[in-house]
C-alpha cells in the first residue's frame, strides 16, 4: 500500500476520497507501540479543557485558569516523548480551535525540532474510541513558500482526567529539515477523509538546536560500510542518522553506560540512503538529561531481515551488526 501521506501530499485542497481503512492501517503501522498514557501527567483542569474547546479562550474571566490548563497540557505532551523539562521554553501554545470536515480539534501546542514536528490536539472525548476513526490528519507544511511533506508520524492520544476531553500527542517527520526562525509564519494543512484546511500560525522553529550536543558526526562505523552522520541530544529528543545500512533489514540502536543503565533508539524513518533513530524514553533507564552530562555510552546496532511476503515485518529476531562506545560533548 502506498504511504497514506504520499497519497495526500499528491493532492490539492479538495481532497479525492481515500478508503477510511487506508487511513486506519496507516496509522496503526506509524503509530509507535511504545507509547504509554502516562495517569500522573494528566491531572489538569476539566473546566479550563472545556472553556478551550468550546469558547476558544475568549472568556477573559477564565484566562488564569487557562493558562494553567495549557501549561499543564505542554508539559505532558513533552513528557509522553521523554523530553527534558529545558525543552518547555521552544513549545508555542497555539490554542487555536480548527474544523477540517467532521473533525472540530483545538491545535494545543507545537514544536519544531530538525524535520519532526511535536503537536498536541484536544477534542471533544465523547464517543472517544469510535471519533478517533474521523481525526484528521497534519500531511504537509510551507514555510516561505517551501513546502515539507510528511512522512509519518507517532505518538497517541487518550481521555484527560475529565473523561470528557481527548488528547493528542504526535511526533511527525518530514522529509526535510525546517529552518531556524526565532518568529515563523507557518501554514499547517490538515485533511480527514474528504476535506483538507489550512490553518496559519506563527512559532519559533529549530531554536532548539542551540542547545545541541553532539555524539558522533560523520563517523565511519568500524567493520561495516555505515556512516553516523550525525547522533545528537538536546532538551526535546536524542537521534541518530546512519548513512548505507542495508534497507533489506530493520535496526535497532540501543546502549548502556558503565552502571548498566539501559536506552534505546527506535528506527523511524529509513530510505534509500540513510536511517534515523529516536530516543524512547519507554525503554530506557536514562532520562535525556542523563544522558547528556557526558558519560561514555556502549551503543550496540543490530538488524533483522524483513518479511519478504509482507514487506514489513521481520521475523523479531536480531543479529549484532557493530559495537560502538560515544559520549555527549
Amino acid at each position: 500500500m502506498k504511504n497514506i501521506y504520499d497519497k495526500i501530499n499528491d493532492m490539492d485542497f479538495e481532497i479525492e476520497k481515500i478508503e477510511l481503512d487506508d487511513f486506519e492501517k496507516e496509522k496503526l503501522i506509524k503509530t509507535a507501540k511504545s507509547y504509554k498514557k502516562n495517569k500522573k501527567s494528566k491531572k489538569i483542569l476539566p473546566i479550563a479543557a472545556a472553556l478551550i474547546l468550546v469558547a476558544g479562550l475568549n472568556i477573559p474571566v477564565v484566562k488564569a485558569e487557562v493558562t494553567k490548563f495549557t501549561t499543564d497540557i505542554k508539559v505532558t505532551m513533552m513528557q509522553a516523548f521523554g523530553a527534558s523539562p529545558d525543552s518547555y521554553k521552544y513549545i508555542a501554545e497555539i490554542n487555536k480551535p480548527v474544523t477540517v470536515g467532521e473533525d472540530s480539534f483545538v491545535i494545543g501546542n507545537i514544536a519544531f525540532e530538525d524535520n519532526k514536528i511535536f503537536i498536541n490536539t484536544l477534542r471533544n472525548g465523547e464517543n472517544f474510541k469510535e471519533n478517533t476513526k474521523n481525526n484528521s490528519y497534519l500531511y504537509k507544511v510551507v514555510v516561505d513558500g517551501k513546502t515539507y511533506k510528511a512522512m509519518g508520524s507517532s505518538g497517541g492520544e487518550g481521555l484527560l482526567e475529565d473523561k470528557k476531553t481527548s488528547s493528542e500527542n504526535l511526533m511527525i517527520n518530514f522529509d526535510k529539515s525546517f529552518p531556524k526562525k526565532d518568529k515563523a509564519n507557518v501554514d499547517l494543512y490538515f485533511a480527514d477523509k474528504n476535506k483538507s484546511q489550512i490553518i496559519s500560525i506563527e512559532s519559533p522553529m529549530n531554536t532548539i538546536n542551540k542547545d545541541n550536543k553532539i555524539f558522533a558526526e560523520n563517523l565511519k562505523i568500524k567493520g561495516t560500510n555505515a556512516t553516523i552522520s550525525l547522533m545528537k541530544i538536546n532538551p526535546m529528543t536524542l537521534t541518530a542518522t546512519i548513512k548505507n545500512l542495508d534497507q533489506a533489514y530493520v535496526y535497532e540502536l540501543k546502549g548502556v553506560d558503565e552502571k548498566g543503565n539501559k536506552i534505546s533508539l527506535d528506527e523511524r524513518v529509513a530510505d534509500e540512503n540513510s536511517t534515523t533513530f529516536i530516543y524512547n524514553k519507554d525503554f530506557s533507564d536514562l532520562s535525556l538529561d542523563e544522558i547528556k552530562d557526558g558519560r561514555k555510552i556502549n551503543f550496540t546496532l543490530s538488524r533483522s531481515k524483513i518479511n519478504e511476503n509482507s514487506g514489513k515485518e521481520s521475523d523479531g529476531n536480531f543479529e549484532k551488526i557493530t559495537e560502538f562506545s560515544l559520549s555527549a560533548k
